[in-house]
């Protein structure tokens, strides 16, 4: 409950009465381990699959996406195709969901996203501005594809492709 009061920025009294009502409807059972109260979905609940769908149809994880880039200052670009909003109800079709050039810890990236998609797969490359000014001199079709895709947002664009790319 402190984490769950911390997180909420509500007084833990708030947040315990909230549960308890929870508890009350059957949406939420608990447990008790060392004087501690452990809450949890009740998989019995007969409106649970309901409260899924309203929870992912109206989650947008591009808030946290721009708020964990915002800090990342030697990406030099970082595309998000749109599709990343629903990724948590479908499937698209896109090659990648996030490009990126420059460097960046693959590994904190990675754990990042599978905070932010409830480990849900999340494509993502990241090459650098060398190797990605290499692959355009040379015609490289992939990075042409991922640059043209339909829905793409540029987060950050030090290197002017969008402007390029309207040439």
């Amino acid at each position: 409950m402190r984490w769950l009061s911390r997180d909420l920025d509500e007084q833990i009294n708030s947040v315990k009465r909230e549960l308890d009502n929870l508890t009350v409807l059957w949406v939420l059972k608990f447990r008790e381990e060392l004087k501690k109260k452990i809450f949890f979905v009740n998989p019995k609940f007969e409106l649970l699959d309901e409260f899924i769908n309203i929870f992912l149809k109206t989650y947008n994880p591009l808030w946290k996406i721009k708020d964990y880039f915002k800090t990342k200052n030697d990406l030099e670009l970082i595309i998000i195709n749109e599709a990343i909003r629903t990724k948590l109800t479908e499937n698209g079709k896109n090659i990648l969901d996030i490009f990126m050039i420059w460097e960046i810890d693959k590994e904190s990236l990675s754990d990042f996203l599978a905070s932010t998609f409830y480990g849900r797969k999340i494509k993502f490359a990241v090459i650098s501005t060398e190797d990605f000014f290499h692959r355009l001199e040379f015609g490289d079709k992939l990075i042409k594809n991922i640059l043209l895709e339909h829905w793409n947002i540029f987060l950050k664009d030090n290197l002017k492709i969008k402007e390029k790319l309207k040439v």
